[in-house]
């Protein structure tokens, strides 16, 4: 299911640091370098103190134990933190939805209003138009009635 080298063996190879090779290669390649070196990359925090505070034979299982266990604190720190800043992140956006969507009902009230203000002004319009054409008819009537009058006389 897993391939050979994935992140999930090293953690279930880890639990018997008692078979030293396959610890070996379980060991991350930038874990083998802090090894050399004696440096934790990150290691800026003194949480667990310095590598002073490891046992002295840097090849010891406890040594090697002692720096996983420096290292995944500092993981955990590491991803505790980033879980906070998301937290974070997530509730500006949330309030930022909310804020997105008052505005918009906003705008939805306002363009139905306007819709209904635009209805009524084309009602008025046919309205006006109508009492227009109804004035104009009964001009023209009344001239062809008033003429009528008048040609009798």
């Amino acid at each position: 299911m897993f391939e050979e080298n994935s992140p999930s063996r090293h953690s279930t190879r880890l639990a018997h640091p008692e078979n030293s090779q396959e610890t070996n290669t379980a060991v991350s390649p930038a874990l083998g370098e802090q090894e050399k070196t004696g440096h934790v990359p990150g290691d800026d925090s003194e949480s667990f103190g310095s590598c002073g505070d490891l046992p002295a034979n840097p090849g010891s299982p406890r040594h090697r134990l002692a720096k996983l266990r420096l290292l995944m604190s500092r993981q955990k720190a590491e991803y505790e933190s980033k879980i906070a800043s998301l937290e974070q992140r997530h509730r500006e956006l949330q309030a930022e939805i909310k804020a997105t969507r008052s505005k918009l009902g906003q705008q939805r009230k306002r363009y139905s209003l306007v819709e209904m203000k635009m209805r009524n002004a084309e009602r008025a319009k046919e309205d006006a138009e109508r009492r227009n054409e109804t004035l104009q008819k009964e001009m023209e009537e009344f001239f062809e009635t008033f003429g009528e009058i008048n040609r009798w006389k």
